[in-house]
């Protein structure tokens, strides 16, 4: 148990934001509002349940969702079966005595063979993780314990890919001749268990991304730091073992103005690629860095060029530091999470148009019963999309979410202001239009913020100095089935209101507010991971 929660204490990876910070004003080619959430319920009494899911959700071909946890079974972790009328049970939970393996931070994937393969982090006979086949049934083997001395293998982190030659292929986050990092590959049965590639540094470091393969049957991937400038790099590998750096991320340069380190096209990527099918380029995201600092949606094409389709842009004004690999819909919209960032700055969902336009599609809450800080992909399936929270706390086991984009990926419930920064004495005009049915209150927001929510209706505001969160909050009708939640329909929008810059008096210079530099290094202060350039 001790194990158990020192790697909670680990999974909690979102740092501190300069939150009180007003943002410099931008440009959006859209509104950010939350769509319909319809929680999926994970009871906290459930010993027996997964509990605390970080890694990828997927639906395999019987029609149901399965995912690996952290916690839950019978404490170290277990794999669930969530169909698709929301019945959540356990299709196995690993033993508690760790020899199975102990959380399940890798993602699952479901092999040719139609059996689920996956990674546990940490247990095993050798207590550095292990590699396991769950068939449908539940009937589970461990494949490979991972350890046994040095050079070998270590921590499992991004689970398994299946290759054109139907071996797995993975990677591990330790291990290796330089202790920085493997790639491995193995038969499905267990056997011809082989790495193939130790990493360096100069080649990368510390992969937490799980390996594509790509058109011309090579396997590509990521890792967190390593590479020209330890900013994490992009390669590609045989199945052999042939080895291939195609690119590393830059430094981050200078900071802008609310305290981030900034670059081109982003640094230390934590998650893997996917590659599209619409353009044969492979898309992925980068933790933080990029042109606000936040982290970048990047495309890379087959010969290793990089570019930013989308710039995070931060707390209110959208996600911040993505964990998770991303997923594109027939149309050529990305979908995928941020683990800290939107309105509430618990993390976010969003959907990011082929032409870059970003919305963002849910937002977080620290702590909620929905849990916080995503490390989840987002799932399209049973024509909805499904996520997971995240939780770090026993209170809150966190939960899988079924998001409802409406008719033609209209969001059903939108709210939207003229502004999201103004000075103080300004007005701001609030809009919203709501689904037909639904019963509908405001909250958040100043005192003035008060009246009925009708299907549309609009608002206008002067508000006192502050950062403020206006919210709508519908319900559907009930049906009476108390086995179906209820569908929520919420929407977020946020105002900060700035106090006018005092003037100076017989010509001197004045008291005012705070210079934004001032409260920058304050800032660092408190936060001293903000302006520590090296991911932990």
């Amino acid at each position: 148990m001790q194990s158990i929660n020192h790697l909670r204490r680990l999974a909690v990876l979102v740092p501190l934001a300069l939150a009180t910070l007003a943002a410099t004003p931008v440009a959006w080619a859209q509104r950010s509002q939350e769509a319909n959430t319809l929680p999926v319920l994970v009871p906290a009494d459930a010993e027996d349940l997964p509990r605390q899911i970080r890694n990828e959700l997927v639906l395999a071909s019987d029609g149901n969702i399965y995912f690996s946890s952290v916690l839950g079974g019978q404490g170290a972790g277990a794999v669930g079966r969530l169909t698709s009328d929301g019945v959540l049970t356990t299709l196995y939970a690993f033993k508690d005595d760790g020899t199975e393996g102990v959380s399940g931070w890798g993602r699952l994937i479901q092999a040719s063979d139609l059996h689920l393969y996956g990674t546990a982090y940490i247990g095993g006979t050798e207590g550095l993780g292990t590699l396991f086949r769950v068939a449908l049934d539940g009937t589970f083997t461990v494949l490979h314990n991972f350890g046994g001395g040095s050079p070998n293998a270590a921590f499992p982190y991004t689970g398994v890919t299946e290759g054109p030659d139907g071996y797995l292929y993975g990677t591990t986050h330790l291990g290796g001749t330089h202790n920085k990092g493997t790639v491995y590959r193995i038969a499905t049965d267990g056997s011809d268990y082989a790495v193939i590639h130790h990493f360096n540094g100069s080649d990368g470091e510390n992969p937490q991304g799980a390996l594509v393969v790509g058109a011309d049957g090579l396997l590509y991937g990521t890792t967190l730091i390593g590479g020209a400038s330890d900013r994490g790099a992009i390669y590609r590998i045989s199945t052999t073992g042939a080895f291939e750096l195609l690119y590393s991320f830059p430094k981050l340069g200078a900071f802008n103005s609310q305290g981030l380190a900034i670059n081109a096209t982003g640094a230390n990527p934590k998650a893997g690629m996917i590659l599209s099918a619409l353009d044969g380029n492979f898309y992925g995201t980068a933790f933080q860095g990029g042109p606000e600092g936040n982290g970048t949606l990047f495309r890379m094409t087959p010969a290793g060029d990089v570019s930013v389709l989308h710039a995070f842009g931060g707390p209110s004004r959208g996600g911040s530091l993505p964990v998770a690999r991303v997923t594109q819909d027939s149309a050529g919209n990305f979908y995928g999470t941020t683990s800290s960032g939107g309105y509430l700055r618990g993390g976010s969902v969003w959907r990011i148009a082929p032409d870059g336009a970003f919305t963002m599609l849910h937002g977080f809450a620290a702590e909620s019963a929905s849990g916080t800080a995503p490390h989840s992909n987002v799932l399209l399936a049973h024509d909805t999309i499904y996520f997971a929270g995240f939780s770090d706390t026993d209170a809150w086991p966190g939960a899988i979410t079924k998001l409802d984009l409406g008719t033609g990926g209209v969001l059903p419930a939108e709210l939207y202001g003229s502004t999201i920064e103004m000075l103080q004495g300004e007005s701001v005009t609030f809009n919203w239009t709501v689904p037909s049915g639904t019963t509908c209150r405001k909250f958040g927001g100043p005192l003035a913020w008060t009246g009925e929510v009708t299907e549309a209706g609009s608002q206008v505001l002067s508000p006192s100095a502050g950062t403020y969160v206006f919210g709508i909050a519908c319900t559907d009708p009930d049906d009476g089935d108390a086995n179906t939640p209820q569908g929520v329909r919420n929407a977020y929008t946020l105002l900060s209101v700035r106090t006018p810059p005092l003037q100076p008096v017989d010509g001197g210079g004045g008291a005012g507010s705070m210079s934004l530099l001032w409260l920058l290094l304050m800032a660092a202060l408190l936060s001293p991971r903000i302006f520590n350039p090296r991911v932990s």
